[in-house]
């Protein structure tokens, strides 16, 4: 008897002592539910800059257990990117929402959470907020998730949707015979207390695009991630896709294109306009004019590699950068090719040639004065490398240039004025007429999987006449390096002198540009 009045005593105090804590806890929810909620949007804002998240809430009734709310969750156009006269806004919810309170809530047991949280919000769109959501997903919720947030300040967001399957009846901008398929996404946001600690990683496992069963984009298996540094103007990302699949015709020629195992990963500087990336394709088709069975009308691309970086220099605004791309194969119908790279630097390029591809207008904002500002631009080749069974080809140069954007843009005849402008000019071409010609034979002949020696010798050949007829008058080049026969050049020019080597040669910076 007195084992069970204890029992019941300590079972008391315990639900007591949990009431009494899931009430304190309501009340931290009402004094910081602006403030978390404020901090969380701005935290979303500035780590990218392509919407503006806005949460707002209203009509709060506080209970012991649980807070009830109208919760109203929207995005607009940081930049303008879409022309639409609304600012294009888009409510993600906008409908009443119960925040569960700690320590324990049973929400966040029944997800698998089981450490102590300050509050658990579960939401889901219902058909009053979107009654066209509702019906596409089947008629349930679009979109689905949870929020929790511990007593240590760590967030967690999950949002999860629905699939949905547009028709010519379903939107009017698809055509009569148009499908577009979004499948399911899953979103996660993340958050320490450190504000530079906030995440996402998304996942969608399809998507299909029919424009008109001539012309279709599909991908599978797409997952991303995104995560700021502690400057917060640097945004890391990681993107990969499983498969990407593309299908057109235009003026009657069909291309097919298909990649498979495309990653991409890096960060970009909003603030300084750093980008880097470093992107990988496992396996890339193209298939033209016929079906995917037929070889002759295939290139496949094995392991493509493309690494890029581009910074604006602070000094002069230019861009500085770079570019690395590979391939280990190109398969042409049954023909191996061969592999390749090309590693290029460049500096003090016009920003504007550079970032016109972006949106990044607000690149005409930087000071006036930077235009009128002369700079060097450099261009850098690093080599060009291409390798087939008979050798190899290597190119590398080096173009140093004060002010190019001045000869670009002068109407005026700056023949000479370009002459004295060039700092550097360095050149080295080493091009065997037997690698050149092996990989003519082997473009000829895609329907084989090899090309016969008398049909290279035949091309090679050839290729002699037409250098020779072509490039016999400039002495710039030769035609045999002592070793072999081929296209080579040897190039050195520099300001501070008048003499230039050519090939081992001495040429006269005046007879040089003359023949140049």
């Amino acid at each position: 008897m007195k084992k069970s009045i204890v029992a019941t005593g300590v079972i008391a105090i315990l639900a007591f002592g949990y009431i009494g804590t899931s009430m304190h806890t309501g009340n931290l929810i009402e004094e910081n539910l602006d403030t978390d909620l404020a901090v969380f949007a701005q935290q979303v804002n500035s780590s990218q800059q392509m919407f503006n998240l806005q949460i707002s809430h209203n009509n709060d009734e506080k209970g012991i257990f649980s807070t009830k709310t109208h919760l109203k969750v929207t995005l607009t156009q940081k930049n303008q990117i879409i022309n639409d006269d609304d600012g294009s806004v888009i409510v993600l919810y906008d409908d009443d929402a119960t925040i569960h309170h700690g320590p324990f809530p049973l929400a966040a047991l029944a997800n698998g959470s089981f450490s102590p949280q300050l509050a658990w919000l579960e939401f889901a769109i219902t058909e009053k907020t979107n009654p066209t959501l509702w019906k596409l997903a089947g008629n349930k919720p679009y979109i689905s998730g949870h929020a929790g947030l511990s007593y240590s300040d760590y967030l967690t967001v999950k949002l999860a949707t629905e699939s949905i399957k547009l028709t010519h009846s379903d939107f009017d901008l698809i055509e009569d015979d148009g499908i577009f398929e979004l499948g399911k996404w899953n979103i996660v946001f993340e958050k320490q207390n450190n504000e530079s600690d906030l995440t996402m990683q998304a996942s969608l496992d399809k998507l299909n695009l029919v424009i008109d069963p001539n012309n279709v984009i599909s991908f599978n298996g797409l997952n991303m991630s995104f995560k700021p540094e502690q400057n917060k103007t640097t945004v890391d990302y990681d993107i990969n896709i499983s498969s990407l699949k593309m299908k057109s015709i235009e003026y009657g020629s069909y291309t097919d294109i298909d990649f498979n195992d495309l990653t991409s990963k890096g960060n970009v500087n909003y603030k300084d306009y750093k980008i880097s990336d470093q992107s990988e394709i496992n396996r890339l088709t193209v298939s033209t004019n016929r079906s995917t069975s037929n070889a002759v009308n295939n290139i496949e691309l094995n392991k493509f590699v493309l690494n890029q970086q581009m910074e604006l220099n602070p000094k002069n605004h230019a861009v500085d950068g770079s570019l690395f791309t590979s391939v280990d194969s190109i398969i042409y119908g049954k023909q191996n090719l061969g592999n390749g790279s090309l590693d290029l630097n460049f500096k003090g390029f016009d920003k504007k040639d550079i970032f016109k591809g972006f949106y990044m207008d607000y690149l005409d904002d930087l000071e006036d004065f930077v235009e009128d500002m002369p700079f060097n631009t450099t261009l850098t080749l690093n080599k060009f490398n291409w390798h087939n069974d008979a050798g190899d080809i290597n190119i590398n140069f080096v173009l140093d240039i004060n002010d190019l954007n001045y000869i670009l843009n002068s109407g005026d005849d700056t023949g000479k004025d370009t002459d004295e402008r060039i700092d550097t000019f360095k050149l080295k071409v080493e091009a065997p007429f037997d690698v050149m010609a092996r990989f003519y034979a082997q473009f000829e002949n895609p329907q084989y999987s090899e090309v016969t020696e008398q049909h290279v010798r035949s091309v090679k050949s050839n290729i002699k006449l037409s250098t020779e007829m072509f490039l016999g008058n400039i002495p710039f080049f030769v035609f045999n390096n002592g070793q072999t026969d081929g296209i080579f050049s040897d190039i050195s020019l520099t300001k501070d002198s008048d003499e230039v080597q050519v090939n081992g040669e001495i040429m006269s910076k005046k007879d040089f540009f003359y023949n140049f």
